[in-house]
């Protein structure tokens, strides 16, 4: 009898807590989700289209991972925030006009501006070998300027190309640097001509809406600028430094071309532009 009693007490609180759960859920507060903090937010996708001559080729990077090109991308996705593709179109030793045919002709490469959310270019120096190989010892500033000004027309022509394939997206376009500077310091046609080169690119991608432009000569013509952080750049940088006649951010192999740690300061150089203009990309 006691435990019939309580079976039934069972089954009372039982139907008694059903009904109270079920009236809760149909009048009581609606529940409201937790607010976790620390939420990574999803990833970005971004496409990075590279066009240019030998320093977008990455000509001197002896780890293979495209010069600038790879090393930008890793800056980018080390943040957590990106998930970049990189498309390379860098041939070594093309001129201005060599890459505007390029991206005349070249449907691939068309696609590849046109899709991209970021565009790098790298462009001139090229174009000013060949007007100190014209003139030689007979150098002087008219020539200089007048090759300047026919190259800022060819610059203006391949913006305007690029714009016209992708209106929107930040064109990032680097400067030329001095690979000489070290073994000639007294060369001094050399330095200017390098500036004044520099400084009509400026003006020509200052005209552009969202172009902005890179330097890298007062990184790379000197060589005096070493702050890197990454190891493999730092062991090769202090390999070239033991070299005292030689400029430690130039591929020894010709005396020409950035090395790993050039390239790293030449990325540097890029991400802080990029991070000041961060709105146009992201």
């Amino acid at each position: 009898m006691r435990r019939m009693r309580w079976l039934i007490d069972l089954l009372v609180v039982a139907v008694a807590a059903g009904l109270a759960f079920g009236a809760w859920s149909l009048w009581g507060p609606a529940a409201t989700p937790l607010a976790i903090k620390g939420q990574v937010k999803a990833v970005q996708p971004l496409q990075l289209t590279a066009v240019g001559d030998s320093l977008t080729h990455g000509v001197g990077d002896d780890s293979n991972n495209g010069g600038y090109v790879g090393l930008i991308k890793n800056d980018l996705e080390s943040t957590g925030n990106y998930n970049v593709t990189t498309s390379n179109f860098g041939v070594t030793g093309d001129t201005s006009s060599q890459i505007q045919k390029r991206v005349d002709k070249q449907p691939k490469l068309q696609a590849a501006v046109k899709k991209a959310n970021i565009i790098t270019v790298t462009v001139g120096g090229n174009d000013l070998m060949h007007v100190l190989q014209k003139h030689l010892l007979s150098l002087s500033d008219k020539d200089v300027a007048t090759g300047s000004a026919q190259f800022q027309k060819r610059l203006s022509k391949l913006l305007k190309t690029f714009r016209q394939l992708n209106p929107t997206a930040p064109i990032y376009v680097f400067g030329i640097y001095n690979p000489f500077y070290v073994y000639f310091p007294k060369l001094t046609a050399m330095t200017t001509s390098v500036k004044t080169w520099n400084a009509g690119t400026q003006q020509t991608v200052n005209q552009f809406k969202q172009a902005y432009y890179v330097d890298i000569d007062s990184v790379l013509t000197k060589g005096t600028n070493t702050q890197v952080t990454d190891k493999k750049t730092k062991a090769s940088l202090a390999s070239a430094m033991s070299d005292d006649s030689s400029n430690p951010l130039i591929f020894t192999e010709d005396h020409f071309h950035p090395n790993n740690a050039g390239y790293a300061l030449m990325t540097s150089q890029l991400w802080q532009k990029m991070q000041q203009t961060k709105q146009t990309w992201e």
